[in-house]
C-alpha cells in the first residue's frame, strides 16, 4: 500500500533500507501472535516459524519498495515504510493522481507476483515436493511453497478494490481517467467501505476475529481517504497567506518560562514564535513544552534553552498543498510564513482545518446560479 497521510505514531523503527526508515506498527504483534499459536498447535520447530516470519517480513518490505521505486520515477520520495497486519504501507511525501497513482499502486502487487513466480521456479528446479494441502505446506522442507502461497495471497488481497489497499488506488487511478478526482475518490472510498462491511459479516459468520479487525482497518482507511480528499479539494489553488494566523504573541530568547506561562494564560495560543533582536525567527516554543518546563520547576529558565530551532517555513505565496505536506511532519510543528526574513503569519493544522470547514459552510450556503 502507498499513502501520503501522516505517519503512525504507535510504531517502532527497525532500521533503514535504501535510505527509507522501516517501522513496525504495534498491531503487527497480532501477526506474531498468530504464528506463535500456529507453532504451538502444530508442534512445529520454533526456528521454522522464526524463519518464516523473517521471510514474510522481507516479502512485505519488498512489496513496499516496489511502490517506492515507482514513486521515485515520478519524482516522489518515500518518507517511511510501516509494517501492518494487513501488509505494509509506504508513506510518500505526496500522492500523485491519474496514471502516476495507477502505476505506483500496481508496482507493489507486481513485486509479489514476481516473487511468487521466482519461488515457484526455484522450488521446481530443486525438486521440492509440492504440498497436497496448505496445512501440509507448513514444514521446513516446503517453506518455498509457503512463500509462493504467501506472495500470491498478498497480491490478491492488495488488489481488492478498497482503500487503503492498492486495489482502491488502482480503482481511483482508472476512474480519474473518466471523471474528476473528487468523484473518483468518493466512488473508490465507498467501494472500500462496502468491502469492509462484507468482510465484517463474513468474519462474524466464520467466525474469524482477524478478518473483522482487518475489515475495521480497511473501513477506517477508506473513510480517512475520503475526508482527506474533501479537505484537499478545499485548498486547491489557495496560498499560505489565505490560511495563516496574523494575530499572535511572540517571545524574546531571554523571556523566562514563567513569563511565557503568564502570557499563555491570557489567551488560547498553542504556538509561540521566538523572535531575536534582528526581528528574525530564532525558534518556536510549543504549549506542551512550556507546560512541561513549568511543571519541572524551571520557571526562571529562558525559552532559549527549550525552544525548537528547526521548524518548517513557507512564503505567503506558497501553495497550501505544500504547506499541508509540511504540517504533516513527524513532529507536527506549525509552519512559519516568512517574507523578507520577517515572520508574517503562522499556519497550524487546526487553523487550516477551520479554514476548510468555513469554506465548506460558505459553499453550502451559496445559492445555486439561476439557469439562463
Amino acid at each position: 500500500m502507498a499513502t501520503s497521510h501522516p505517519r503512525f505514531s504507535a510504531s517502532l523503527k527497525l532500521g533503514s533500507l535504501l535510505g527509507i526508515p522501516i517501522r513496525l506498527h504495534f498491531t503487527f504483534l497480532l501477526v506474531i501472535a498468530f504464528l506463535a499459536w500456529q507453532a504451538v498447535r502444530s508442534g512445529g520447530e520454533a526456528y521454522f516459524w522464526l524463519t518464516l516470519l523473517l521471510l514474510l517480513f522481507s516479502c512485505v518490505v519488498l512489496h513496499e519498495l516496489g511502490h517506492a521505486a515507482m514513486a521515485k520515477l515520478f519524482g516522489v520520495q518515500t518518507r517511511e515504510i510501516v509494517l501492518l497486519p494487513i501488509g505494509g504501507l509506504a508513506r510518500l511525501e505526496r500522492m500523485p493522481f491519474g496514471i502516476a497513482e495507477l502505476l505506483i499502486a500496481i508496482a507493489g502487487p507486481a513485486v509479489n507476483l514476481g516473487l511468487a513466480l521466482l519461488f515457484a521456479i526455484v522450488g521446481l528446479l530443486i525438486g521440492l515436493p509440492q504440498p497436497d494441502t496448505l496445512a501440509s505446506a507448513f514444514g521446513i522442507e516446503s517453506v518455498i511453497w509457503v512463500l509462493v502461497f504467501a506472495n500470491v495471497s498478498l497480491m490478491l488481497f492488495n488488489l481488492l478494490p478498497a482503500f487503503p489497499l492498492d486495489g482502491g488506488r488502482i480503482l481511483r487511478g482508472l476512474l480519474t481517467l473518466f471523471m474528476p478526482i473528487e468523484r473518483a475518490t468518493h466512488l473508490a472510498a465507498r467501494t472500500g467501505q462496502g468491502s469492509a462491511v462484507l468482510m465484517v459479516i463474513v468474519g462474524l459468520l466464520l467466525p474469524n476475529p482477524v478478518l473483522v479487525i482487518v475489515a475495521f482497518l480497511i473501513f477506517f482507511g477508506a473513510t480517512q481517504e475520503l475526508h482527506f480528499q474533501r479537505s484537499r479539494s478545499q485548498i486547491l489553488g489557495r496560498r499560505a497567506s489565505d490560511a495563516m494566523m496574523t494575530r499572535y504573541d511572540t517571545l524574546a530568547p531571554q523571556t523566562s518560562l514563567e513569563e511565557a506561562g503568564q502570557l499563555m494564560l491570557k489567551g488560547n495560543q498553542q504556538v509561540f514564535p521566538v523572535i531575536d533582536a534582528w526581528q528574525r525567527v530564532a525558534g518556536i516554543v510549543m504549549r506542551p513544552v512550556l507546560l512541561d518546563g513549568l511543571s519541572r520547576g524551571r520557571g526562571h529558565t529562558a525559552v532559549l534553552e527549550v525552544m525548537e530551532r528547526d521548524f518548517p517555513t513557507a512564503s505567503p505565496d506558497s501553495p497550501l498543498e505544500e504547506v499541508l505536506e509540511k504540517l504533516q511532519n513527524i513532529r507536527r510543528l506549525p509552519v512559519f510564513v516568512i517574507h523578507d526574513n520577517q515572520l508574517v503569519g503562522i499556519v497550524t493544522l487546526e487553523n487550516l482545518g477551520e479554514m476548510v470547514a468555513l469554506s465548506r459552510l460558505v459553499q453550502r450556503e451559496q445559492p445555486s446560479s439561476p439557469e439562463s
